[in-house]
């Protein structure tokens, strides 16, 4: 467990709002979580986030790669394909990413509970 006092002397908040805008927004965090469980090929991604246009998928893939979350690998086949996975650095996330998902799992009918 993390003490108040590294919470207060590393600026909690700011640490984890740098973390949020990383994992944050509509795409990432999916993206993040397909590619924890394998890699994946551009049109796979695409096909399996459904409404995400190639421009978004792109852009997105491309700023994980520049923050080295994730790796691009050009596959030598006709014709070329592209294959996305997380980068020795980008592991590191995956725990957070699958603690997300257990917690939404566990809370996500009290959080959109209507009424």
């Amino acid at each position: 467990m993390m003490s108040m006092d590294l919470t207060k002397k590393e600026n909690g908040a700011k640490l984890v709002a740098d973390v949020l805008d990383i994992i944050g927004g509509r795409w990432r965090g999916p993206i993040l979580a397909k590619l924890c469980d394998s890699p994946r090929r551009f049109n796979e991604l695409k096909t399996e986030l459904k409404r995400i246009t190639s421009s978004t998928l792109t852009k997105e893939l491309r700023y994980l790669e520049e923050i080295k979350i994730i790796e691009r690998n050009v596959i030598s086949t006709s014709p070329v394909a592209v294959e996305y996975r997380l980068s020795e650095h980008g592991k590191s996330i995956s725990g957070l990413i699958r603690h997300i998902i257990e917690w939404a799992l566990k809370h996500r009918e009290i959080i959109f509970q209507k009424g």
